[in-house]
């Protein structure tokens, strides 16, 4: 269904029976594709984006961002920096040279620079993303990151608690409506996560999936593994007159117990001499985040 503002809107869609995943078997050590020729596939995949069915249309939701973001503030309103979590190997994972070709169109259509963190990246996959000139991050920010201005987050099939995280670092009128997230369907999650664990652990989720409207990517590529479930998300409308609701005051820290964490969490640990910070990693992949197919 096609929106007056010209967006294509995704609809709700009835819970699905949660399907029970196996863990995947994680790898670190696979075989890595030389620099050059990873960079080429990307470009190769890049091409293929470009020249899918679901391009147009993917291209025309661009521009209504485009639009929308300057109706509401002028020029100081446009998109001012992108950020993506979670974007996989790209020097060994199909899948992630897609993601990564994705977001050197995003990078290039609003001419912003690009930060990336994913904790599984190994050398090859930051020397392959400097030769895009993207800047990857050293510190696992876990999505918590208080944005200034407008931001487009590109978060492919990441973790809830990832998602979770970053609304409830922009939770006010203000700063929510400059996020822009390009990721997993939030009416999906509401839909498919119990009502009680959402409420408990995904709060800012649950709340934010009625503020946000979703305009789904389709058929972007002809592998229902990439980007399947994905949508972009933005709030059209000015949040500032529901300041006083109780929309906004309950602002706690999530804290996930009791649940099994999907992303890479850094924990502060007690030895007997220091503190010390350490990177604990949780399996947060599906089977498909680990496809190592190749273009």
């Amino acid at each position: 269904m096609m929106e007056a503002d010209g967006f294509q809107v995704v609809s709700k869609k009835k819970a699905a029976r949660k399907k029970h995943l196996k863990k995947p078997q994680v790898n670190l050590n696979l075989p890595q594709d030389n620099v050059d020729e990873c960079v080429r596939k990307i470009l190769d995949a890049k091409d293929v984006l470009q020249s899918s069915g679901g391009y147009n249309n993917f291209e025309h939701n661009l521009n209504n961002i485009t639009r929308l973001t300057q109706t509401q503030g002028g020029e100081s309103y446009k998109i001012s920096s992108l950020v993506c979590y979670g974007l996989g190997l790209p020097s060994s994972s199909r899948i992630a040279k897609y993601q990564t070709a994705l977001l050197l169109i995003l990078r290039n259509y609003f001419n912003v620079e690009a930060e990336l963190y994913d904790p599984l990246f190994t050398s090859v996959d930051t020397r392959v993303l400097q030769k895009f000139n993207f800047h990857v991050l050293s510190n696992n920010e876990e999505g918590k990151r208080s944005v200034k201005g407008v931001t487009l987050f590109f978060m492919p099939h990441c973790g809830k608690e990832l998602y979770n995280n970053l609304l409830w670092a922009n939770w006010n009128p203000v700063s929510l409506p400059l996020c822009i997230i390009i990721g997993n369907s939030f009416s999906s999650m509401v839909q498919n996560t119990l009502s009680r664990i959402l409420k408990q652990q995904y709060k800012f989720i649950y709340l934010a999936e009625s503020l946000f409207k979703e305009y789904p990517l389709e058929a972007l590529v002809g592998y229902d593994d990439i980007f399947n479930d994905m949508s972009l998300h933005i709030i059209p409308e000015d949040l500032t007159d529901k300041q006083n609701d109780n929309l906004w005051c309950d602002k706690d820290e999530p804290k996930y117990v009791e649940c099994g964490v999907e992303i890479v969490l850094v924990k502060a640990e007690t030895s007997e001499s220091k503190i010390r910070t350490c990177t604990q990693v949780i399996v947060c992949k599906s089977d498909k985040k680990f496809n190592e197919l190749k273009i």
